[in-house]
């Protein structure tokens, strides 16, 4: 069979470009309804969705006219997807041909799904508030500190397989508060506003040396004994410490600790604080000189007596929480910290408070709202740096708490791209350049632009130097950031760290192997990118990255310690993500593989092919044992598919997972299952026959390249725009594959081709 009679997309999709190529005629595509598909739908299709039957609740003859049927355009993609994909008619049924087949997916997609080449539509991305790994990175970048906040912020719901969607990144009062707090946390660490505090250093008590117990809680200290650590004074001088403690009582009193230096004695505390209730014990006290010094408590007043008939008083001791120093005190304070000076800049000699807020703060929303400031939007935050005055405080402080505002305002939290009619549907306009620099920062980067991208913007050159740019992005550190969260979510390694396989099928399976599986496929793509390899080698390529660990439960040698290195691969069985750790933990369950989820993920993630859910109540398979089921897993899976309900899905998604059950579900290679040799061989749709992962890799990287190809498009463009694709983005997606064709497959020339979109270069109005 040739690629006529491909697995997953009939000759109906070249058809499809075709007639595409120009608008087709409204009354020849009606004269071609009625004379050749019509005639054809009534015969394979009416039986069960005509002349009064709707099985699944579709009646086909609901919709008599071309208008009709583009009024339901999400009914008919569904008819579309199940007459490409052979799920329709059932496999039961009388079928109709491959001409016949092409014919009728045609004409759905030129009369139904009609696009015009020459004037394309962008379509429109809901207004995106920034998701919170994006706010996180735009925090660390605008304010120069790095904080986590992620745990400070709800989770972001994901549309379309990203959490980038804007039309599922709601804004709640929930999400408000906590931005706030998260703004609070960062500034707190960014901006020190008037008398620059004197340095502190904390020391959690879990993380002191010396007797006891350490835990979670703190220094345990059951019996007389010291807790302790090392300190580095900037300088000589007068400091601050500061021991938060509690304890319990014994006999007369509550424990005594003292404070050492050096193992000199400062000063004794009686810690009447209980131990569910600590308080903070301070003294000041001098260092002499700069060189590291040893500071602690120790505990001197141990007592224990059982006989006590008061069970409270019978044993004394000391729970150290956190120990802290502060200072030095005296002298000059010390220099505010870099970020703090970069946000405030140096103050003119008699330069008047606003004239300097608004400088200021000028400045930073140009960067914050990633665009220049509209008129009397910045000096409206004057408002607060007045109320900080009136209540006694500096400018400085006024001035923190106006930044505090603007990065709760919809300005920073919402990408905003200006549209001259945002209610005219009909309007296409180029995005403006700030807006463009906007959208390439969070693609590569998920983080705001940077210097060199908002001067090109505010020249009017970044497009002309877009080329360059994408070049300079891909290169940067920052790209990180698109290779964890795209390959995060379109591949789904995020939910690596969740898969589990059960201890009592797979002893030797160290749960650490699940983070270097992750970081294998991560790094596999990152070299595709940064080296501009061809975008297949994710499915074929010779080499990977393996740690000593990873590398010796694959069976590779030579790879010793943690860190990773560059591999070639000599076991052609282990080339590409089908032979990864990553992959095979994703589609199998705590106890044995599932080929109907390895197979679901290849059509889903790798050929965008997503089968229809399955019907309720089916039961889960059990893997072959001793005492149960002795049939082998593709045993039962092929007498579970003479269900005519359950064999045209299972067709699609079965043969594909066989030919990988060489894999175990640890993502080991194994040849047997319960003593019965692994058949790894398969039939696909078409009736092209393959024998084990090798051949089934060979048939999607040279009967499937355009297929492949146009999925990763498909989810690139997703993931860039930040909204689901529509019949209307035919056009673009077939301009970003042709594009990457013409590069041999290219992976830069498909993200550049992304990049230079209509979708992502311009957008329109709605209604």
């Amino acid at each position: 069979m040739g690629k006529s009679a491909s697995l997953f997309f009939l000759t109906a999709l070249a058809a499809g470009t075709q007639a595409h190529a120009q608008m087709a005629d409204p009354k020849a595509m009606a004269s071609q309804w009625e004379k050749e598909v019509k005639p054809l739908v009534e015969r394979y299709c009416f039986d069960c969705h005509g002349d009064g039957l709707k099985k699944g609740e579709l009646a086909l003859d609901k919709f008599p006219t071309i208008p009709e049927m583009q009024a339901h355009r999400e009914v008919w993609k569904r008819i579309r997807d199940h007459l490409k994909h052979h799920l329709m008619p059932p496999l039961d049924e009388d079928q109709p041909g491959e001409a016949e087949r092409a014919k009728i997916l045609a004409w759905i997609d030129a009369a139904v799904f009609p696009v015009d080449p020459a004037h394309p539509d962008p379509g429109r991305v809901t207004l995106r508030r920034l998701n919170r790994v994006e706010y996180q990175n735009t925090l660390r970048d605008l304010l120069g500190v790095k904080v986590n906040v992620m745990d400070l912020i709800p989770p972001d719901d994901s549309g379309y397989g990203f959490d980038n969607i804007g039309d599922v990144l709601t804004l709640s009062p929930a999400h408000l508060e906590r931005y706030l707090e998260a703004a609070r946390v960062s500034l707190d660490k960014a901006v020190k506003p008037g008398k620059m505090p004197p340095p502190e250093e904390n020391f959690p008590g879990r993380e002191l040396t010396g007797d006891g117990h350490r835990s979670e809680d703190g220094h345990y200290l059951f019996k007389a004994g010291r807790a302790k650590t090392s300190f580095k004074p900037p300088r000589p001088g007068t400091y601050r410490v500061t021991v938060t403690a509690g304890g319990t009582m014994g006999a007369d009193g509550p424990p005594l600790m003292e404070f050492h230096e050096n193992d000199k004695k400062i000063c004794e505390w009686k810690v009447d604080a209980r131990i569910d209730r600590p308080k903070e014990f301070t003294q000041e006290f001098k260092i002499e000189g700069d060189k590291p010094v040893e500071v602690g408590v120790v505990f001197t007043n141990d007592f224990y007596d059982e006989k006590n008939p008061d069970p409270k008083l019978r044993d004394r001791n000391l729970m150290v929480n956190a120990l802290k120093i502060t200072g030095p005190l005296d002298g000059p304070p010390p220099a505010k910290p870099e970020s703090h000076q970069r946000i405030y800049g140096k103050r003119e000699p008699g330069e008047q408070d606003d004239v300097y807020a608004l400088r200021v703060m000028n400045n930073f929303a140009r960067r914050a709202f990633r665009r220049p400031g509209q008129e009397g939007e910045v000096r409206r935050y004057l408002q607060l740096v007045a109320l900080a005055k009136k209540q006694g405080e500096g400018v400085e402080e006024g001035i923190r708490l106006a930044l505090e505002a603007m990065l709760v305002s919809p300005a920073f939290l919402y990408r905003e791209e200006p549209q001259p009619e945002p209610d005219d549907a009909k309007k296409i306009h180029q995005v403006d350049e700030h807006a463009l620099a906007t959208r390439l920062a969070y693609f590569f980067w998920s983080t705001m632009p940077d210097t060199r991208l908002m001067e090109l913007a505010s020249k009017g050159e970044l497009r002309k130097n877009l080329d360059a740019e994408i070049e300079r992005m891909i290169a940067d550190d920052r790209s990180e950031e698109f290779v964890s969260n795209f390959t995060g979510q379109w591949l789904r390694l995020r939910d690596v760290q969740a898969a589990n396989p059960g201890k009592q099928v797979f002893p030797n399976f160290d749960p650490k192997l699940r983070t270097a599986m992750r970081r294998e496929t991560e790094m596999l793509f990152e070299e595709i990118v940064r080296e501009n390899l061809p975008m297949t080698t994710l499915l074929d390529a010779d080499f990977t990255f393996l740690n000593g660990p990873l590398a010796r439960h694959y069976g590779v040698q030579g790879v010793e310690g943690d860190k990773f290195r560059k591999v070639t691969i000599t076991d052609t069985r282990r080339r590409g993500i089908l032979g990864q750790g990553s992959f095979q933990l994703l589609t199998s369950y705590p106890l044995r593989t599932s080929p109907v989820l390895r197979g679901k993920y290849v059509l889903e993630n790798l050929l965008d092919t997503a089968p229809p859910p399955p019907p309720p109540n089916v039961p889960e398979l059990q893997p072959p044992s001793r005492h149960g089921d002795q049939r082998s897993l593709r045993e039962q899976m092929e007498k579970h598919r003479e269900d005519p309900g359950c064999a045209s899905c299972h067709k699609l998604m079965d043969p594909i997972g066989f030919g990988l059950e060489n894999f175990d579900a640890s993502g080991a290679w194994r040849d047997q299952e319960q003593g019965k040799p692994i058949d790894a061989s398969g039939e696909l749709i078409g009736g092209r026959k393959f024998n084990g992962v090798e051949e089934l890799r060979k048939y999607l990287v040279e009967d499937h390249r355009s297929e492949f190809h146009r999925s990763v498009a498909t989810k690139l463009l997703t993931y860039a725009l930040g909204r689901g694709l529509d019949w209307y983005d035919k056009p673009a997606l077939d301009k970003i594959v042709s594009d990457t064709e013409a590069a041999k497959g290219s992976s830069r020339a498909m993200l550049k081709a992304v990049v230079k979109s209509v979708p992502f270069q311009y957008r329109r109005g709605d209604k």
